[in-house]
């Protein structure tokens, strides 16, 4: 059994139940399959392909308009183009808070173009982006392959990364050394929206939060961020049983 930190500081345990029973509103309750996707999705910045969250209070999201970018915020746009084209390899650590109040941990590793991997401390539970997938491993077994396509991640990975051709750019607000941008996928904005949150001069990403359909939102925070001269492949390879899952890389 494992287990996950609630705002409180008290730890809530999990109980594999199976994915065609009833969810939950508790994501602690929830079948893992429906967490898993839940988890994998949010901390790799995409908003599609995840069920919906029941809260009845939760307000509806409302699609928005693009932004029409005055000068100031083309060239911030800009700014954030040339950090992601310009990063290699990054890793450290990260906390993700759910719209329940419940906290996970772990460890992040990032190799651009194409791959992503991230460890969940207290949970058998390691997600990795590669190529056109997304892979999502629980204990021995790799239970979810999802696409890449349509997320925020595939922005981030490609090979080229221009933010205002890729996704839908709704929000840029620079003040005091951050810079947050938001965006949508532009295929379906009407499924919410992502917010990433830059500092410093040079700029280093230091945060996402997804706002989900309804208006929930999970935080994911970067900690003790590094940038390795390399990283090693095999992070990124996923091992089912007999079987590896490699991917195709961009």
């Amino acid at each position: 059994m494992s287990g996950t930190r609630a705002a409180n500081g008290r730890r809530h345990e999990t109980t594999p139940v199976p994915a065609c029973c009833s969810r939950s509103t508790n994501l602690t309750k929830e079948p893992l399959m429906y967490r898993s996707l839940f988890a994998a999705v949010t901390i790799c910045l995409g908003l599609a392909a995840v069920p919906a969250l029941t809260a009845p209070a939760a307000a509806q999201i409302v699609s928005r308009e693009p932004l029409v970018l005055d000068a100031a915020q083309e060239a911030e746009v800009a700014r954030v183009n040339s950090y992601l084209n310009k990063l290699r390899y990054m890793s450290g650590r990260f906390l993700q808070i759910n719209p329940d109040g419940v906290l996970s941990e772990g460890s992040f590793y990032l190799a651009r173009p194409g791959r992503a991997r991230f460890d969940y401390d207290e949970e058998e539970l390691v997600v990795v982006a590669r190529g056109q997938k997304l892979l999502i491993k629980e204990g021995s077994f790799v239970t979810n392959e999802l696409p890449l396509d349509g997320t925020p991640l595939k922005v981030l990975l490609g090979r080229e990364v221009d933010i205002t051709r890729d996704a839908r750019v709704i929000g840029v607000d620079s003040r005091a050394g951050t810079l947050a941008l938001t965006i949508q996928d532009p295929e379906a904005p009407e499924l919410g929206h992502v917010t990433m949150i830059f500092t410093g001069a040079d700029l280093e990403l230091q945060r996402w939060i997804v706002t989900d359909s309804q208006g929930l939102r999970t935080t994911v925070s970067l900690t003790e961020i590094g940038y390795p001269a390399t990283l090693d492949g095999e992070l990124f390879d996923l091992y089912s049983e007999s079987s590896t899952l490699r991917g195709r890389q961009n």
